[in-house]
């Protein structure tokens, strides 16, 4: 198993900055790079040195844009919005027990279109060593958003509801000699649509266990064999079902800085009232980090739940590319391209192919240690599927941030 290295209307904009900052504390999300040099206490860089050195560092910005297609229709209606944002990062690295956490909270509020996006995330991860054998890490990501997901497996992608997810990881590694380890993990995966008409096709539970056997065959290669059990509840949809997966792979580091993790093999699905089908498998992760940028790159294959009504089973292609590049001192820029095609079968809704496409670009400019200028772009391209058409959009904003 490869272990991890994105909301509905409001009566009025009452006290909106207050929102953020209480869904900034609540529900948090990853954020790319941002905080990890945050080793120092906000109260130390002030001079109040009687005060404990937490390693905590906050953002708040606002930044104003314009979205062409605001209500993901065909025909699409535009409209500007304001947006306003809290960053928190926390970082323990050095410590026995490592922890890290890094969230967001964001409200933004659209003039043209009745209704307003909040979006909460949080992401959390814990490291700790028992001994010099035994370990124990585990990964909580959990979202609460409107607007939908191009970069993951949750819920349609051509609808704007608030959902709930997470997916949470706990594992423990031991290491039998210095060649020979075993990780045994388990994965729980949760999703929750209030929307009844969405829910009812799409909340569900999904459990994994998995046992991963490493062989060390070099100080640079591992090899990897790994057989994992899935089992897929709905609250209301008669799409349960239960998945075995054997897998066969790789950990290489090519170099110092890029690192290659391959998983490949068969997977086998049981599903109630549609029988048991068989379908090959493969995920890749290729991750480099420099001085000056770092690139991270997944792609995936395989069986995935449902998105679109009415179908009971989806194969999907899946890749996905984000790049940071510090071109200056100052000025860092950021890429993310993500792409996935969907094989959709059974069941009585539309059924046939479908593909995705989204891109975002960033620009950030810092002008001291408290201030940062940004701009953004991102396009979106949906295409239809049967009866359901697709759409595209374009969004742009600029803003300041400000670290305290």
């Amino acid at each position: 198993m490869i272990l991890p290295c994105r909301i509905h209307q409001l009566p009025q904009r009452v006290d909106s900055l207050a929102l953020a900052v209480l869904f900034a504390a609540c529900l948090m999300a990853p954020l790319q790079a941002m905080g990890q040099e945050a080793l120092t206490s906000p109260f130390e860089g002030a001079g109040v040195s009687w005060l404990p050195a937490i390693p905590i560092r906050m953002t708040a910005g606002v930044d104003m844009g314009y979205d062409d297609n605001a209500t993901l229709t065909p025909s699409g209606k535009g409209s500007f919005f304001l947006g306003e944002n809290v960053v928190l990062t926390y970082n323990r690295p050095a410590q026995a027990t490592q922890f890290y956490l890094l969230g967001i909270g964001r409200f933004d509020q659209y003039f043209n279109v009745s209704r307003n996006d909040v979006d909460g995330n949080v992401t959390m991860s814990l490291t700790h060593n028992f001994s010099t054998r035994l370990s124990f890490y585990t990964s909580v990501f959990a979202a609460y958003q409107s607007q939908p997901n191009f970069r993951s497996n949750v819920g349609p992608e051509n609808v704007i509801s608030d959902h709930f997810y997470t997916t949470d990881i706990f594992s423990l590694t031991y290491h039998w000699s210095t060649r020979f380890s075993m990780i045994t993990s388990y994965t729980f995966y949760r999703v929750i649509y209030p929307q009844a008409s969405i829910g009812n096709s799409q909340d569900q539970i999904n459990n994994t266990f998995s046992e991963e056997f490493q062989f060390s065959l070099t100080g640079r290669t591992k090899l990897i064999g790994e057989y994992r059990f899935e089992t897929i509840t709905y609250d209301t949809a008669p799409l349960d079902s239960t998945s075995h997966f054997i897998l066969a792979g790789i950990n290489h580091n090519l170099t110092e800085h890029l690192i290659v993790h391959a998983r490949a093999g068969e997977s086998f699905r049981s599903q109630e009232n549609e029988g048991s089908t068989a379908s090959p498998y493969f995920e890749s992760a290729v991750d480099y980090v420099s001085s000056n940028h770092s690139l991270s790159w997944t792609s995936s294959y395989g069986f995935e739940n449902p998105t679109a009504a009415g179908v009971t089973s989806t194969k999907t292609w899946r890749t996905g590319l984000t790049l940071t590049y510090d071109l200056t001192s100052r000025i860092t820029s950021t890429t993310g391209v993500y792409y996935h095609h969907d094989e959709n079968t059974g069941g009585t809704g539309s059924t046939g192919t479908q593909d995705s496409f989204d891109l975002t670009l960033g620009l950030r400019y810092t002008i001291n240690k408290h201030f940062t200028l940004n701009l953004d772009y991102s396009h979106t391209t949906l295409g239809s599927l049967g009866s359901i058409p697709g759409y595209s959009r374009n969004r742009c904003s600029g803003g300041v941030t400000y670290t305290f």
